[in-house]
């Protein structure tokens, strides 16, 4: 298998040409020097016309299966929807080659654990699209809290509430059998990944969850509110599609016995000899486009695993926000049109 060098760039092949494959990951190859974009899947032809005209893509093919047996294929990017990731990747790894997974890697642990055991078998790399990890200020934030400058984590506190938007129900994403779920999935997957992530996953014990479905014609729930508690932490999530706003809203707060810090923008403050002091270095206050950025950095990150330069993040963590997903929708499955009372419950052990 290559590796990506001056001399032999990493050859990849994308699976997906929807709007993330569009917006985030077609551009963000492009931005490196060390990567071959060299073949495209999708089943609509249109998209494969256009693309491919307008990257330059040497071939395009209507089923992933042709696509892997391609020899001069080195790595998959998987940009589907999130019922077939659990089969593409199985098929990627079996084919030996390496694989950056759009978010959620698997829709069930048991699916999840299934592919870390693959890509040990395969013995290539496997990376999960968790682009939040790769904000500029969420790296910095993961900093302060490592390092101890705020303390112990307490209260990690995050959401992402969508302004009320006309949803069709035709797409996947609204779908339960092709989506796993709603706005949890969607949204939820993301903020509480980070979350836990800045915590380094933490033991999750006891799970509380509220999944209220207000829009007629689907069959997911449009907003959720998740609490979390393990050991001294608590984490809650708040995520909806439908509230009325004014714009969107995505945040994510971190309590620490000594200081705490705030996303977005990045704030972090600390008691000193003159008071409450904002600690964030003044570029990180600097407006900019954090989420293509995200993908940048994470894409790039990929190629640097793919070539031994860097280390992925540990795959047990995806397994562990895949269970405890499954846990959040037991707890708190969705109610029409209001939302009963629900006892917290333990979580079962992995």
């Amino acid at each position: 298998m290559k590796t990506p060098s001056p001399r032999h760039p990493l050859r990849v092949g994308i699976v997906g040409a929807g709007a993330i494959a569009q917006v985030a990951h077609l551009p963000a190859y492009r931005r490196l020097h060390t990567v071959q974009v060299v073949a495209l899947c999708d089943v609509d032809p249109t998209k494969l016309r256009v693309l491919q005209a307008r990257y330059g893509i040497p071939r395009v093919h209507r089923s992933y299966e042709e696509l892997l047996a391609s020899k001069d294929v080195d790595a998959v990017d998987i940009c589907l929807p999130n019922d077939l990731h659990h089969r593409a990747v199985l098929a990627a790894l079996a084919a030996g080659k390496h694989v950056l997974c759009e978010k959620p890697l698997a829709l069930r642990a048991d699916h999840a654990r299934e592919l870390v055991a693959a890509r040990e078998a395969a013995g290539v790399q496997l990376l999960v699209g968790m682009n939040n990890r790769f904000r500029h200020d969420s790296i910095l934030l993961k900093r302060f809290v490592e390092t101890g400058e705020l303390g112990r984590p307490l209260f990690i506190k995050t959401g992402w509430l969508k302004r009320r938007k006309q949803i069709d129900s035709r797409r996947w994403r609204y779908r339960r059998d092709v989506a796993g779920g709603g706005v949890l999935i969607d949204l939820g997957v993301q903020v509480l990944d980070l979350a836990l992530w800045l915590a380094d996953y933490p033991a999750i014990e006891r799970v509380q969850a509220r999944l209220i479905r207000e829009t007629p014609g689907i069959d997911v729930e449009d907003s959720a509110l998740v609490f979390l508690q393990g050991g001294d932490l608590t984490v809650t999530v708040e995520v909806s599609w439908t509230f009325t706003l004014d714009q969107d809203f995505n945040y994510l707060s971190v309590f620490g016995t000594q200081g705490s810090g705030h996303l977005s923008p990045l704030r972090l403050f600390k008691d000193g000899p003159e008071g409450v002091r904002d600690l964030a270095p003044a570029y990180a206050r600097v407006r900019r486009n954090v989420y293509l950025e995200s993908y940048q950095r994470e894409i790039a990150y990929f190629v640097e695993v793919v070539a031994g330069r860097e280390e992925a993040p540990p795959l047990g963590e995806q397994v562990e926000l895949a269970r405890l997903l499954e846990e959040i929708q037991r707890s708190g499955g969705a109610v029409e049109p209001l939302v009963e009372t629900l006892e917290t419950r333990p979580v079962a052990g992995s």
